[in-house]
């Protein structure tokens, strides 16, 4: 009698297949470590650049912004920069957005009066809390106050953008943020 062997094709295991995927994950990771490595410097320029034209905007001035030592207690300040004497831009991150922090500019001229104000980086809702960045009218009732600020539905001045309360809010705690800095710095 003749027997029959028939070959059985192995399926690949289990520790295979965790091998593989692990190898491609490490391969991974270390290209994307790499494109990070490659173009953090750029994206570094690139956000300081739109920080110094945010500046501009926020408070004119022909000289350098000269970054002030902040020692004082509000940890929504990120930066105090000196314009000269016309005053100074104090960047904030008040983290009650919507969606989370808002990086901002305030320029705050010396006689204490906010001279603009813009918004750097957020994640709100496109259309309605990004509007705080892009609605140059709306950001120009911050323009000439010289007491701190409020939306209109707290029983300040400053009226919301149509369905971002909270934005709006958040905006005004980073202007009263900026003025309450400066009086510490004196």
């Amino acid at each position: 009698m003749s027997e029959k062997v028939t070959a059985t094709k192995k399926e690949p295991g289990m520790a295979m297949l965790i091998i593989v995927l692990t190898v491609i994950s490490i391969v991974m990771a270390l290209c994307l470590g790499f494109v990070n490595n490659a173009t953090a410097p750029a994206i570094a320029l690139n956000a300081q650049k739109s920080k110094e034209a945010a500046m501009q905007v926020v408070l004119p001035h022909e000289g350098t912004y000269d970054l002030v030592e902040y020692t004082g207690t509000d940890t929504a300040v990120a930066g105090v920069y000196q314009a000269g004497d016309e005053g100074y831009v104090v960047e904030t991150v008040p983290t009650s957005g919507f969606s989370g922090a808002i990086v901002m500019l305030t320029g705050i001229s010396a006689d204490g009066a906010v001279t603009g104000i813009a918004v750097i980086t957020h994640a709100e809702t496109s259309g309605l809390g990004s509007k705080a960045k892009t609605d140059s009218d709306w950001q120009a009732q911050f323009v000439g106050t010289t007491e701190p600020v409020s939306v209109t539905k707290d029983g300040g001045t400053i009226e919301s953008i149509t369905g971002s309360t909270i934005t709006s809010r958040a905006i005004c705690d980073g202007v009263n943020s900026a003025r309450a800095a400066l009086a510490e710095i004196g």
